[in-house]
């Protein structure tokens, strides 16, 4: 495994512990099903200090030995960051026109409009920013494998 795929694969999962934090910590758990909240915590915090301790051993271990990237690795960065500009992209124009629609739409349909306030459009817009990190470590994890 190459340099970038383990800093790849660690930042998918410092970015999914942080994530599951977070959905955790301001949403709670689902009442549905049984809850599993403290274990999962426990878990994903072990896996983010893994992540992190394993992050700082490749720097470490790498740093006297400087890496150049070649061609290869500038193509599947590329192609990580198109796919994770694009899901940004698309949930910031969810949220404008999710604003425009409740700020046009006036009080004849309030009760559809309600959920739209601040809290919600930073939680949405704080999501969305970590599921495109996401896609993006995704995707260049998908190419360093096939490729």
């Amino acid at each position: 495994m190459s340099r970038s795929e383990i800093l790849s694969w660690t930042s998918l999962a410092t970015t999914t512990s942080v994530m599951v934090f977070y959905v955790l910590m301001v949403f709670g758990w689902p009442d549905a099903i049984p809850d599993f909240s403290s274990k999962l915590f426990k878990v994903f915090f072990n896996v983010f200090w893994i992540a992190v301790i394993v992050e700082i051993v490749v720097e470490i271990s790498e740093s006297s030995r400087k890496v150049v990237k070649d061609e290869r690795d500038h193509m599947i960065e590329g192609k990580g960051h198109k796919i994770g500009y694009a899901f940004l992209v698309f949930g910031v124009m969810v949220t404008l026109i999710q604003l425009f629609i409740s700020n046009t739409i006036g009080p004849e349909l309030e009760e559809y409009t309600k959920v739209v306030n601040t809290t919600t459009i930073f939680h949405f817009l704080f999501i969305t920013l970590y599921l495109a990190s996401t896609a993006k470590r995704s995707v260049m994890i998908y190419y360093y494998r096939t490729k």
